[in-house]
């Protein structure tokens, strides 16, 4: 009453509350809410979806594994869409890497427990004195929140290698026999060529595909038996009918050709990676067409042998021949293959090493078993190091983690990678910067120092492209700490990361689409993988105008250097390893009445001395009219060889210039190669040549010349 007589007459006083009709409307919306929640619990039991998903939240079938505390639930749900636009997993714990050190296999991860249905009150019920009521029982089958919430926790499973599996699983044989069958069963896709975007270079295209009604086994492991790729986004089938999905490659262009008069020199940096050649073959083996994005000439040049001599002394050997273009465009159309073999260097020659292993732990990395290939990678080169290397190990998934660093424990080394297990996000860039912190504190000199990035390449966590990752790498680069990346996967896999990435670090790109690659990668090719001889190496070849009239460049579309800078040693060009081998392929038009003794061009080499403190030098191999065998049937195997391979990438590329190549012809020309030199490379390649004509179309569009 004293508060009341206090209240200005201009305020009215509030109308007394009616406490018997508030109690009334509680318990009206207590019976709505029993009432909704069993309704809801019947339409769950009479939904037709429901034994499809597969999915039981009850304590005797823990179908979904957690990977994530419950108090962190809220927040992983949140970048759970996020993740997912990009074709992700949901996100792991920040600190799963710290628990995967502790390395106990005993302790498995604690099924996930079912969340509290959502009833939109903010409010909860109360009787009839004011007190709060229990909360209505969980309906007897999951609500439609619920089988999102499971479904993600499923995608995201991680489970170590002795954890219980889900009760459903089956035998080990009979999960074999199971999974031949869904090959067997499976369609083989129709591929369909995305559309790109734009036809100028540099600009990126992303493409996303997929095998039609393909069903999906507990676990699928790819192999060149297999006639399709398993679906690479957690369900039954690609999106738009391609064969992977999320798979990132960049558009280069094609080189025309170009008249000597207005052009007589061509200049570009040299490249040693082999990776779009392999990501070719895992499309042909899968069944599907590459995209013509994927293929980049000179990679599939410089992934083949072509028997050139190594230096008798110093650090390269240079050679040129040539011979008729086998694919007659009129008369004068010659091919000319410039060669270009590093010096080797013995394992006992090869300087100490220190190594830091950078590998991607995120959950994508689970499909397709692309961490156990890593691991067994990862095996294969610590075989081949003593006791002189040094090895650290770093990881990333939703954040980057030194797990070991720089040590030549061999035993120690090979426990950790065994024990590495994918969850999370990709946080490429967190990864890479621990990795170089690590390389500076461990620094050598007069040692090789390097870092092997392992990843699908996909990041997205933190800056996620090429250009932002780059300029960190540019800057350890020029103090002697290169970058050799390694692919692994095809759904979610971006090559223009990892190829750029290599670029920039003055390092290499490879792609291991099997353990065969993996040992030629890191055990056959093991100096040459770790040791630089040549840095920043350009080639430029001047051509006489009096003698040929037009010319192009087969690849090395994006290794352009202008002409005018060939002698600017602070251009970044690039780098070659012990006993790399280098093949520059043009094809030229030959003027009227050029003689045998004319010069038809000069090659020239110039690169840093990586062992002799970084001088330059520069070297030139001249080739005259009389050079060129008179038919191509006639000319050396070398260069019959380098032009069925060029001819072929150009052809999956879609360029202009094989519009007129019959392809069986070149199919039976690898075919009798291989069978006259028994050569192991030309027999693969006729092979994944007849897989590509199988499914070429009858007619094709071919762009402008």
């Amino acid at each position: 009453d004293r508060i009341q007589a206090e209240i200005p007459s201009e305020f009215p006083a509030a109308e007394p509350v009616n406490r018997v009709t508030a109690r009334w409307w509680q318990v009206a919306a207590t019976l709505v809410l029993f009432i909704g929640g069993g309704w809801l619990a019947w339409t769950w039991s009479r939904d037709p979806l429901a034994p499809e998903l597969g999915v039981s939240l009850t304590q005797e079938s823990p179908a979904a594994v957690a990977t994530t505390p419950l108090h962190e639930t809220a927040a992983a749900t949140e970048t759970s869409s996020t993740e997912h636009s990009e074709g992700r997993t949901a996100e792991g714990p920040s600190d799963l890497y710290a628990r995967s050190r502790s390395f106990d296999p005993g302790v498995a991860p604690a099924p996930a427990q079912p969340s509290q249905p959502r009833t939109g009150a903010t409010e909860p019920a109360r009787d009839s004195r004011g007190r709060n009521l229990p909360p209505p029982p969980p309906p007897s089958h999951p609500t439609a929140d619920m089988r999102v919430d499971a479904q993600r926790a499923a995608e995201a499973e991680v489970v170590p290698p002795s954890a219980p599996r889900a009760s459903t699983a089956a035998p080990a044989e009979q999960r074999t026999q199971r999974e031949s069958k869904l090959y067997a069963e499976a369609p083989r896709n129709e591929q369909s060529t995305a559309k790109r975007e734009s036809d100028r270079p540099g600009k990126s295209v992303g493409l996303v595909g997929g095998v039609v009604g393909a069903p999906v086994a507990e676990a699928i492991t790819v192999t060149s038996s297999a006639p399709v790729a398993p679906p690479s986004t957690g369900g039954t089938a690609e999106p738009n009918d391609q064969p992977y999905g999320d798979v990132f490659f960049r558009t280069y262009g094609t080189n025309p050709f170009v008249d000597t008069e207005d052009d007589r020199l061509s200049t570009f940096g040299l490249d040693v990676d082999s990776g779009s050649y392999t990501v070719a073959r895992r499309y042909l083996r899968d069944g599907n067409l590459p995209p013509g994005e994927a293929i980049r000439v000179e990679e599939f040049l410089n992934y083949f042998g072509y028997g050139d001599q190594s230096p008798a002394r110093g650090d390269f050997a240079l050679s040129a021949e040539g011979g008729p273009w086998p694919w007659q465009r009129g008369e004068r159309y010659y091919g000319v293959r410039f060669g270009i073999r590093a010096r080797e260097v013995t394992a006992a020659q090869r300087k100490p090493a220190t190594l830091i292993f950078t590998i991607d732990v995120s959950g994508s990395m689970q499909r397709e078993t692309r961490l156990e290939l890593v691991k067994r990678a990862l095996r294969l080169l610590v075989g081949q190091l003593d006791r002189s290397d040094r090895i650290g190990l770093v990881v990333y998934g939703s954040r980057g983690e030194v797990l070991l660093e720089p040590t030549s424990d061999h035993d120690l080394i090979l426990e950790t990678i065994e024990r590495l297990q994918p969850a999370g996000s990709t946080n490429a860039e967190e990864g890479l910067t621990l990795a170089y912190d690590l390389a500076n504190r461990f620094f050598r000199p007069n040692a090789i120092n390097r870092v092997i990035l392992c990843s699908d390449g996909v990041a997205n966590v933190g800056r996620t492209g090429p250009d932002s990752i780059l300029a960190r790498i540019g800057t350890a680069a020029r103090r002697g700490i290169e970058l050799t990346t390694v692919g692994f996967g095809m759904g979610n896999y971006n090559d223009v990361l990892m190829e750029q990435l290599a670029d920039r670090g003055n390092g290499q790109y490879a792609y291991v689409d099997d353990l065969g690659e993996a040992r030629r990668v890191f055990v056959e090719n093991l100096t040459g993988t770790l040791q630089t001889i040549a840095r920043d190496a350009k080639a430029q070849v001047e051509f006489d105008p009096r003698v040929v009239s037009r010319y192009r460049l087969l690849g090395y579309e994006n290794r352009d250097v202008a002409d005018d800078r060939f002698r600017d040693d602070t251009v970044d060009a690039g780098e070659i390893g012990a006993g790399h081998s280098v093949t520059a392929l043009y094809e030229i038009k030959l003027q009227p009445g050029a003689r045998a003794n004319d010069v038809v061009g000069v090659l020239r080499l110039r690169y840093a001395d990586v062992d002799g403190g970084d001088r330059v030098v520069e070297l030139e191999e001249t080739i005259r009219v009389r050079d060129l065998a008179p038919r191509w049937e006639s000319a050396s195997r070398s260069f019959r060889k380098a032009t069925l391979v060029a001819t072929f990438a150009e052809m999956l590329k879609g360029s202009y210039w094989t519009k007129d190549v019959e392809p069986r012809e070149l199919v039976r020309r690898m075919g009798q190669l291989a069978d006259q030199w028994r050569d192991p490379q030309l027999a693969e390649l006729e092979d994944l040549a007849r897989r590509a004509v199988s499914m070429l179309p009858e007619k094709r569009d071919w762009p402008e010349e």
